[in-house]
């Protein structure tokens, strides 16, 4: 799909998925790292627990498909060899601040990936993944109250970022290829990262107290409606609707009056006008019974006994999915998502890779992930550099 567009990441933590998604697209995509490494390299988790520069399972999952060189930019000689190999590429990505800004001007995609805006007010700020996520507004909403927010315990904000500057790489090649000119692309981790906060609502400075975090539940007429509820083998999120869903709430009903978990007459009302009685305390009751019945039923069943049941009788039901239960989940493997990977010379294992299929290309994992400078030479080597110049760059550390 993208044979023959060459690609230069100057290697960092928030540019790595992106140059694998081009990767896996077909392009000849290049990890420049400095000769001491990049930083995805020292990413947890490690294999066996064991630190090592070969060792980040996070680094091996963000660089198929790639080869990969060791180059000082920061210096003289440096940049004159990225700028030798920029020659033959196509498109390049970075972080801020950008070195290679000006190759846009050479024809060239050049793709900058920064924490904040470009010309806000935070654009020199320092960063961590976890503030960028905190400054989306997103863990507002997460955890009880009485406790610090939740956060996903992955680097979300870095993989939005990365996403995101692929999808801007491929739209500047697009442009490219009609303008016949050079294009920039600019990606705000935080911007990319707000993509897990667009369902939450805006509060303005106004004098109404602010909402407090739901943690996983909803409050109506006093009843605590929990959104996750406990079963045999860990957690499933079942809805209880009100209004245009109703019909869904009274499905719900009819399984657990059939299964004699609440009383026939819970199942009399009606729950797309609910609450509607005038005696609110009857239908405080008939609530709390359905939240109970509804707890009552599941505690005693497994997450795939609860999807059975939400399939046959109607109403909504997801289970709460750790690795081990995607990893078995056999829709996912029907739809090829998983790829096999190397993870060195002696372990291979099964990753998420076929995240699209296309009529004319297939992901499929060529290389696995580079080891440091693993393809140095023969890249140098291809741009014209002779064997003498090879060595004596690397003496001199600049590979």
């Amino acid at each position: 799909m993208l044979s023959g567009i060459r690609v230069l990441e100057l290697s960092q933590p928030q540019t790595m998925l992106a140059g694998q998604i081009l990767a896996d697209l077909g392009a000849e995509v290049i990890a420049v790292e400095p000769p001491a490494g990049s930083l995805g390299r020292r990413m947890e988790p490690f294999r066996d627990d064991v630190i090592g520069l070969e060792r980040s399972l996070t680094w091996h999952a963000l660089n198929r498909n790639k080869r990969g060189i060791t180059l000082d930019v920061d210096c003289h000689d440096g940049r004159d060899i990225f700028e030798t190999l920029a020659a033959s590429a196509a498109v390049v990505i970075e972080t801020a601040p950008a070195r290679f800004g000006h190759l846009s001007d050479r024809g060239l995609v050049h793709c900058t990936v920064r924490p904040f805006s470009a010309d806000g007010p935070k654009s020199r700020h320092a960063f961590t993944d976890r503030t960028i996520v905190a400054s989306t507004g997103a863990p507002s909403c997460t955890g009880d109250g009485d406790r610090a927010p939740l956060f996903i315990p992955v680097p979300q904000a870095m993989m939005e970022a990365g996403a995101e500057a692929a999808i801007g790489a491929l739209a500047a090649l697009v442009a490219r290829d009609r303008d016949r000119m050079g294009q920039r692309v600019d990606v705000s981790m935080r911007v990319a990262a707000m993509m897990s906060a667009f369902s939450l609502p805006y509060f303005s400075a106004t004098p109404e107290p602010r909402p407090a975090r739901p943690a996983g539940r909803r409050t109506v007429l006093g009843v605590e409606i929990p959104a996750f509820h406990r079963c045999r083998d860990g957690f499933v999120q079942v809805s209880i609707a009100f209004g245009g869903f109703g019909g869904i709430t009274r499905r719900m009903v009819d399984w657990l009056v059939g299964r004699k978990i609440v009383d026939a007459g819970l199942a009399e009302v009606d729950w797309s006008r609910f609450p509607a009685d005038p005696d609110q305390a009857q239908d405080v009751q008939r609530l709390q019974t359905l939240v109970t019945g509804l707890q009552t039923a599941i505690a005693c069943m497994d997450k795939a006994e609860v999807g059975l049941a939400a399939r046959a009788h109607g109403f909504f039901a997801a289970p709460l999915m750790d690795m081990a239960d995607i990893a078995a989940f056999d829709q996912y493997a029907a739809r090829g998502l998983w790829s096999r990977q190397a993870i060195g010379p002696d372990l291979s294992i099964d990753v998420p890779a076929r995240y699209a299929h296309f009529s004319n290309h297939s992901i499929e994992q060529r290389l696995p992930a580079p080891g440091l400078s693993e393809h140095t030479g023969e890249v140098l080597a291809a741009a014209g550099f002779s064997a003498d110049e090879i060595r004596a760059l690397f003496a001199h550390r600049i590979i």
